[in-house]
């Protein structure tokens, strides 16, 4: 005998219903609650530094992909090339890797690549995190010119591993 399809709206009455499904969401948003207080409480530092520098801002993730978007809501749409070298000050404070990755992409701008290029290339030959290697080698991807990359090929070996 043949199953039949079900529908999205039928999919979500059945787990609607569901209590171990129910229970195991309630845990995972919970957990996710828990680890967006953890972060908040994390880049406390830097987003009260960034503050005092005039950002109206209340995560470091304000400042990526900033940009007016006609579909986006974007709460903090200007320039903030004044906090390039607060950002790379706040590169060697002990921050949990998501804070450190909103730090990196925030500086990926080319107006960044005078402050923060040396910086990130520093501490992409020490990272361990695959993501955050990543995250750093397509940093210096917009930050370095070409002929200079090539003098560190892992940049382009790293983006092409993952």
């Amino acid at each position: 005998m043949k199953k039949r399809n079900i529908t999205a709206q039928e999919l979500r009455d059945r787990l609607s219903k569901d209590d171990n499904y129910q229970r195991k969401m309630k845990e995972k948003e919970a957990k996710r609650e828990e680890l967006e207080d953890m972060l908040n409480k994390d880049e406390e530092p830097l987003v009260l530094e960034l503050k005092g520098l005039g950002l109206d801002i209340d995560s470091v993730w304000d400042l990526v992909n900033n940009l007016p978007h006609q579909f986006l809501e974007r709460k903090f749409t200007v320039h903030y090339n004044t906090a390039y070298e607060t950002l790379v000050k706040h590169l060697d404070f002990d921050y949990h890797p998501k804070t450190i990755e909103g730090i990196i992409r925030a500086l990926t701008e080319k107006e960044a690549k005078e402050i923060a290029a040396d910086k990130i290339l520093e501490l992409f030959y020490k990272e361990t995190d695959k993501n955050l290697k990543w995250v750093m080698a397509n940093a210096l991807r917009t930050l370095m010119t070409w002929s200079k990359r090539q003098k560190h090929p892992e940049i382009g070996e790293v983006l092409k591993g993952i």
